[in-house]
């Protein structure tokens, strides 16, 4: 389980010849989890103060290594103020996993302050001079993205999935869950008294594992009758339980249906879009990404890329505000980004919360812990989940995003050259649609003259929109939060 992270792990081998080079961080992608928060039992959940600091001194943390004075700073990136053509930061649109992302910006990209006055004021044409509100605080911008929205599938893989929903839940079919299940039984009901009225009596069993860790954790942190009552042996085996029980619903590897770890196949996409939109720019654009996630997300991936087969510490719960950072690599005489992907490589690595060391991990049964960017490359896409359509057959999904296969006619209309009386389909039904609201508008003016109508005119929700620095790509606002299983709703 992830309590500490403190394995030694093999010298890094480089490829022949470029020992001796300098190592450039070109780009990097960073998944996070959210900080510490209320209880799951009582939704919504919202981030506590302490989850703030949690994600702030994450972004702090990731200042220093990409932005600030050390041997992996981002070449040519903005140093003091955000450029959201540099960085690029995603999170599904639940306010727990929102706030956390903006956390963490604020630790990124701090306020402006102690500056030249060129950078912290402005001077109006009749000679007025404007200083930055809120002492210099950065309006960093996260794309938030909705559930209706085709790409909420990329970072929340396992929502709407019924496919691995049906596929995790063979796990309350294993001896290991029985066995359990049996055993475990007078422990769960020795916290009876703590989680009356929270829990039935029927709920006191290892079915519920995380959901009733999650609450005595929460308890115990911010609860001081609950941190009073819990030994830290009790935690302890709580987790362990939690641990386990989780891992046997998101990291199930023994599994040959390839929906069973569908939330870190989406992830790997994810990561290679990202980390391509640096190679393909030349390092100009997205030199970092940011998305956040839930720990399922972090479990599947934990799975697919063989860090639970190789490290023990890899087969449990990450910590609040732990970071997973692919980095963009090259190692030549000068900071340049390469001409030749070929002299690419990604390097992985693990924060398991924020008050232990960033480590290095080799994937996919490898000794290196440096590949090939093309190596990476191949490897991410052999997990990863291509599109949306292929999502929504892999989990026989009738979520709306999947109502209309977006990938096959986005194809279809780029291809098709097909002529009708002398202009292509696509023109054709153009005018034909141009036609029907002429005659349409024409019928609406008589109704109006005639009936003394008339239109009011209406916000578009479905504009992306920039408020409080968050770009929204969804069409409506909401905070509840998708239903899963067991006793609370959604998985962070």
């Amino acid at each position: 389980m992830l309590y500490s992270l403190t394995l030694s792990l093999p010298l890094l081998l480089l490829p022949l010849g470029v020992q001796a080079a300098t190592e450039t961080v070109h780009g990097a992608v960073i998944f996070s989890r959210h900080g510490d928060r209320s209880a799951k039992v009582f939704p919504p959940t919202k981030l506590t103060a302490l989850g703030k600091n949690q994600l702030y001194d994450s972004g702090e943390f990731y200042r220093s290594r990409y932005i600030g004075n050390s041997s992996t700073v981002i070449p040519g990136i903005s140093y003091r103020e955000f450029n959201s053509a540099q960085l690029y930061a995603e999170a599904p649109d639940q306010n727990l996993l929102v706030t956390s992302g903006q956390a963490f910006l604020q630790g990124l990209y701090p306020p402006i302050t102690g500056s030249s006055a060129a950078v912290t004021t402005e001077t109006l044409a009749n000679g007025s001079v404007i200083s930055l509100p809120l002492a210099g605080y950065q309006y960093t911008t996260i794309h938030t993205v909705s559930e209706s929205d085709p790409s909420t599938i990329w970072l929340k893989g396992d929502d709407g999935c019924p496919d691995f929903t049906a596929k995790s839940e063979e796990f309350y079919l294993s001896e290991q869950y029985l066995h359990l299940q049996d055993t475990t039984k007078s422990f769960y009901e020795s916290f009876s008294d703590i989680l009356e009225g929270v829990f039935s009596s029927r709920q006191l069993s290892y079915h519920n594992a995380y959901a009733i860790y999650d609450y005595i954790n929460v308890g115990s942190i911010h609860n001081a009758t609950i941190a009073d009552a819990v030994s830290s042996e009790q935690l302890f085996q709580l987790r362990t339980l939690a641990d386990s029980h989780e891992l046997g619903l998101n990291g199930n590897t023994s599994s040959t249906s390839t929906v069973a770890l569908i939330s870190g196949r989406t992830l790997a996409n994810k990561i290679i879009t990202q980390l391509s939109t640096v190679v393909d720019s030349k390092g100009e654009d997205n030199k970092l990404s940011l998305l956040v996630g839930s720990y399922d997300t972090f479990l599947s991936f934990f799975a697919l890329s063989g860090l639970s087969a190789a490290y023990e510490n890899f087969t449990g719960l990450p910590d609040y505000a732990s970071t997973l950072a692919f980095e963009l690599l090259s190692y030549q005489d000068n900071a340049a980004f390469p001409r030749k992907t070929e002299d690419l490589y990604v390097r992985f690595l693990f924060r398991n919360g924020t008050n232990s060391d960033i480590k290095e991990y080799p994937l996919f049964g490898n000794t290196d812990v440096v590949v090939s960017w093309n190596d990476f490359n191949e490897k991410m896409a052999s997990i990863a989940v291509d599109s949306v359509s292929e999502w929504c057959t892999l989990c026989s999904s009738d979520e709306s995003i999947c109502s209309i296969d977006s990938d096959k006619s986005v194809d279809t209309a780029d291809t098709t050259d097909t002529k009708s009386g002398g202009i292509s389909k696509a023109v054709a039904g153009v005018i034909g649609a141009l036609v029907a609201l002429a005659v349409v508008g024409l019928v609406l003016a008589v109704a109006m003259i005639g009936c003394g109508l008339r239109f009011v005119s209406r916000k578009n929700n479905a504009d992306a929109v920039v408020s409080g620095g968050v770009q929204k790509s969804a069409v409506d606002d909401f905070d509840s939060e998708r239903s899963v299983k067991a006793v609370f709703p959604n998985k962070v």
